[in-house]
């Protein structure tokens, strides 16, 4: 038997977190565009949902491979690794591949034509996200990765704060159920 779901955040109706975003969604310049891998879709401990929930300008699409007209003008890809470096001034939709690093390797693979997109990579920066242990310094949720990276292209970090406090309560409380008490 399935657990009742909430119809907007998708988590269980007991763990949903609507309560906590913040209300209107946060206002930004740079759209963002979540690919996620279908396998993550489900996961109880994905960020995406929060992120597009919590933002304006924020979309997700869930599957393995992509429409090449995703690649606008102004479009950059949100990654670590080689290729054109993104100067923030030129970027108005940013991508972020939502996954494990091993399924957004998939991801990369089975798309080549976000190869050929600038790509904007983020200083290495202590992540939040006790939940999913980082096999390397620098890796975050794609809540985190897309909150810094708007901080980054468009500044005043500060007003992303009801977001963030919003993750902090879905940290805590995925730390609670498994009976941990404090964030790693």
């Amino acid at each position: 038997m399935t657990r009742p779901r909430c119809p907007r955040c998708e988590r269980p109706a007991a763990t949903c977190l609507c309560a906590t975003l913040p209300v209107p969604r946060l206002a930004h310049r740079t759209e963002l565009l979540i690919l996620q891998h279908p396998a993550e879709a489900g996961h109880a401990k994905n960020t995406a949902a929060l992120l597009t929930l919590g933002l304006q300008s924020a979309q997700r699409l869930r599957g393995e491979v992509f429409d090449a007209g995703l690649a606008a003008p102004g479009t950059a890809l949100l990654y670590p690794g080689d290729g054109p470096a993104a100067a923030p001034a030129d970027v108005s939709r940013l991508i972020l591949l939502d996954g494990s690093w091993r399924q957004s390797r998939r991801l990369l693979a089975a798309n080549p034509w976000l190869a050929g997109l600038p790509r904007l990579s983020l200083p290495e920066q202590p992540g939040r996200y006790a939940i999913r242990r980082a096999h390397r310094p620098g890796q975050l949720s794609t809540l985190e990765a897309g909150l810094h990276a708007l901080a980054l292209l468009e500044g005043r970090p500060e007003r992303f704060a009801p977001l963030w406090a919003a993750f902090d309560v879905f940290v805590h409380a995925a730390l609670s159920r498994r009976g941990e008490t404090g964030m790693a």
